[in-house]
């Protein structure tokens, strides 16, 4: 979790690109603005969901 202007946005690490179920149900009963999921992978936006690199983590 991030906490941003008093707002949380979740967090999610993945070891491979899959589904991320529990970051979907928290951004369902939560409604953030922002949800992040780190991947082995490239980033992409869908839904509000920002993958990123797990590399840049650090940009966060």
């Amino acid at each position: 979790m991030l906490e941003r202007n008093g707002e949380v946005e979740p967090v999610e690490v993945k070891s491979s690109r899959g589904a991320t179920k529990s970051l979907n149900e928290f951004v369902e009963r939560f409604e953030p603005q922002t949800a992040y999921k780190l991947i082995d992978g490239n980033a992409g936006h869908l839904d509000g969901k920002i993958t990123l690199p797990q590399f840049m983590a650090m940009f966060l």
